[in-house]
């Protein structure tokens, strides 16, 4: 189910616009930087994904850093990264997006994703709205998943954090943020939260996707 990955870059649908494009094997990336990061406390690292081939922005060379950053984004930025697929799979019947998730349109640009994330059993939830908000228990829920099912990150046992709202974790996700603390893709505020329904800008999002990046080996920093 897994893909190694590769030097060929995938092409993206135009209405992913941003954080959707495929691996570059490590090679330089020659788009123009963005022209909107001044001020951008994440600045460096969505450069550098952008550099390192990673992601990419809308035709006017903007990145929206203050965009929003939905749950169809997320899944097929994780997908692409980790190189997820369902190659090795047969099906008595092409499997269709809302087969696993009902709120999707199975003609939306991001509905082959959405089938691979189905069945490479990232722990989607059934009634999953694709053109939501993704927040930053469920992106972080999600890279890890996929992280470790394609064997770019290890799994262990952790000696758990406290954490102050820990009750306002989703279920069954309370493993995967403690998981987020120790490979750094969150944090803590000063008070322990970990803020696990706050919803991501692309910025925030890039700089989630670094760090796992650079965890998993994906690329390496200068």
């Amino acid at each position: 189910m897994r893909k190694k990955f590769g030097t060929k870059l995938v092409a993206i649908p135009a209405a992913a616009a941003i954080l959707l494009s495929g691996l570059a094997g490590g090679s330089a990336y020659a788009a123009a930087a963005f022209g909107d990061l001044q001020g951008v406390p994440q600045a460096n690292q969505i450069t550098a994904l952008q550099e390192a081939g990673i992601v990419k922005g809308a035709k006017d060379g903007k990145f929206n850093p203050q965009g929003t950053f939905t749950n169809a984004q997320a899944i097929q930025l994780t997908v692409d990264t980790f190189g997820l697929n369902i190659d090795d799979l047969n099906f008595f019947k092409k499997p269709e997006a809302s087969d696993s998730f009902p709120k999707a349109s199975d003609h939306a640009w991001y509905s082959d994703a959405l089938v691979i994330a189905a069945y490479s059993d990232l722990n989607l939830p059934r009634d999953l709205d694709p053109n939501a908000p993704a927040t930053r228990a469920s992106f972080a829920s999600l890279l890890i998943n996929a992280g470790q099912k394609s064997g770019a990150l290890p799994m262990f046992r952790l000696i758990p954090v406290e954490i102050t709202d820990e009750a306002s974790i989703p279920d069954g996700s309370s493993g995967s943020m403690q998981e987020a603390l120790a490979f750094g893709i969150l944090e803590l505020d000063a008070k322990g939260n970990i803020h696990p329904n706050e919803t991501l800008t692309r910025a925030q999002a890039a700089d989630m996707l670094y760090k796992i990046a650079v965890k998993g080996h994906i690329f390496e920093t200068k």
